[in-house]
């Protein structure tokens, strides 16, 4: 295991807070950036844009494969107390890690688990020009001389549950497996008339349903739960290895959310799974 994550602090605990400043990408690039990485507040570090505009950066993420945006982030000057990771398919260098397109969403955030931890521990050795402990406040840009140090440990993401509803064993063994590190709590089933019982007992946040199933199939699931009071505000997915027109007006007509293809991939799956948190549900219907 990665030295840098075995050191992070406890999830239990809440997760800690480091300010994101994303340089140079499209509005929709930054937009998916931004939903992805709401799932990184179930994790130890916990990576968001500055809600404020006096807010310190404490680590950028730049597009590597555009020249304004390196030059931006040359003026942003990154050092070893707030570093960079770049973003891009072209090799570069200029002193910071490159996580490649297309992005692996886990590869990009256990690379800022790395060089973040990387910057705490130069923050711990840093001395003032006397030898005393680094204040928090010599040397900084004037920007940030009068912001005093501040650790933010931020409340632990609730353990929302998700249901995953699938006749094969290896679909339900690989969705558990990649939504447990984000604190989800995964439940299962073998078929719809399973799935809709469960639904009604108990809230999820996401069900992700597969279509070709013993019984009732994923559309008749669906527009069930959809159909219900009690489920119908619950983000349902399909998983299909149909991607016809037809197939999708069908779910569409049902009331599915979305649509993830199978094999499942999983930076799509964490995408996706990214959409439906509460905090992005509010965002959507605000808009």
């Amino acid at each position: 295991m990665n030295q840098a994550l075995q050191t992070a602090p406890a999830v239990a605990a809440g997760p800690r807070r480091f300010n994101l400043e994303i340089i140079g990408f499209s509005p929709a690039e930054k937009a998916m950036l931004s939903s992805t990485f709401r799932l990184t507040g179930r994790r130890a570090f916990f990576y968001a844009e500055a809600t404020e505009p006096n807010q310190r950066t404490d680590i950028y993420l730049a597009n590597g494969d555009s020249p304004e945006a390196l030059k931006e982030l040359a003026e942003r000057a990154p050092n070893a107390y707030a570093p960079a990771v770049l973003i891009g398919r072209s090799p570069m260098d200029i002193g910071w890690p490159r996580v490649e397109k297309p992005i692996h969403w886990m590869r990009l955030f256990e690379q800022l688990d790395v060089v973040m931890q990387a910057a705490l521990a130069e923050r711990s050795r840093r001395e003032s020009a006397n030898g005393e402990k680094w204040d928090g406040r010599t040397f900084r840009r004037a920007i940030d001389q009068d912001l005093p140090p501040e650790v933010v440990i931020v409340e632990p993401s609730p353990n929302e549950s998700v249901l995953v509803v699938d006749d094969s064993a290896t679909v339900r063994a690989f969705m558990k497996a990649k939504l447990a590190p984000f604190r989800f709590d995964v439940d299962y089933a073998a078929d719809g008339e399973s799935a809709i019982d469960m639904a009604q007992a108990k809230p999820y946040t996401c069900i992700f349903l597969d279509i070709m199933m013993p019984g009732i199939d994923g559309y008749q699931v669906c527009k069930r739960i959809k159909g219900s009071a009690a489920t119908r505000n619950t983000a349902v997915v399909m998983l299909t290895s149909k991607s016809g027109t037809f197939d999708k007006f069908r779910g569409n007509w049902a009331g599915c959310d979305a649509y993830l293809g199978k094999p499942v991939s999983e930076d799509e799956l964490l995408a996706t799974i990214a959409k439906f948190l509460p905090s992005a549900r509010k965002v959507i219907n605000v808009a």
